[in-house]
């Protein structure tokens, strides 16, 4: 079988800037998940093969809660381990990617909280007291905060590099589900909710893959091995690769010019 990934497919069909506009955050788009080559017998000469037409999926923009409506604190450029604004000199500080959103990004991450308060809101607020007060990194290192209660909650400015995957933050989406999935299952709202956001973000930001945060950084079981059990299923759904192979460094984002050094982004 021969499988594309959604941002060839989008190529090969004209429809990669057309399909989204990433300054928009409103309206729907047709997703291109795959498109397959029937299964015939062995040996079959590829010429041969007959072409599946391409899967089509309409997305719309979930409804996401907003920071104001969750009670967000708003960043600290004072923080400790984010300090500032990156500079060649800082490269730890808070990051705003330049130009298209879509030109950087290709990977989304996906999290578990282990933090879990008695509401999703709650739960929210919470996670980021311990990114801000306990890390201290200058804000909620995820982008978006999954809830137990299917709840879509807008986290760090999406224009703004993470912290949330050591090392490979640049270019990289992080999506955290509520719960500690060591040890219980994510709720089937919360996987419906998950699944529609990153189905949103594939398409808005023309991404290429998927992964756990373990697959990233070996040291930890993030996140967690009863939604690892799903992640192969929230790529498909998305048009996504599964891996690590959609990373970037810096110096091929931006250039070498650009000035990046060493290291890519805070722990």
């Amino acid at each position: 079988m021969v499988r594309l990934t959604r941002r060839e497919l989008l190529g090969l069909m004209g429809l990669g800037v057309a399909a989204c506009s990433v300054s928009g955050v409103g309206g729907a788009a047709y997703l291109l998940l795959s498109s397959e080559v029937s299964a015939a017998p062995e040996g079959t000469p590829p010429s041969l093969m007959t072409p599946r037409p391409p899967i089509l999926k309409r997305i719309d923009r979930p409804a996401i809660i907003s920071r104001a409506e969750w009670g967000a604190r708003e960043p600290d450029h004072r923080a400790l381990n984010e300090t500032g604004f990156w500079a060649q000199d800082n490269n730890e500080g808070w990051f705003i990617y330049p130009g298209d959103l879509r030109d950087v990004y290709r990977t989304v991450v996906v999290h578990h909280s282990v933090i879990v308060e008695d509401d999703d809101e709650a739960t929210m607020r919470e996670i980021q007291a311990e990114h801000m007060d306990s890390r201290r990194w200058a804000d909620v290192g995820y982008h978006f905060g999954v809830g137990k209660s299917g709840a879509i909650f807008e986290g760090r400015d999406l224009r703004v590099r993470g912290t949330h995957v050591a090392g490979y933050n640049t270019g990289s989406v992080g999506v955290v589900f509520f719960g500690n999935f060591q040890e219980e299952s994510p709720t089937p709202e919360q996987l419906a909710a998950g699944s529609r956001l990153i189905d949103w973000l594939a398409l808005r930001l023309e991404l290429t893959h998927l992964a756990g945060h373990g697959e990233f950084n070996d040291f930890s079981e993030c996140p967690g091995a009863n939604l690892i059990y799903y992640l192969d299923a929230l790529a498909e759904s998305a048009g996504l690769a599964r891996g690590t192979e959609g990373y970037q460094d810096p110096d091929e984002l931006f250039g070498d010019d650009f000035g990046w050094g060493d290291p890519d982004t805070p722990a």
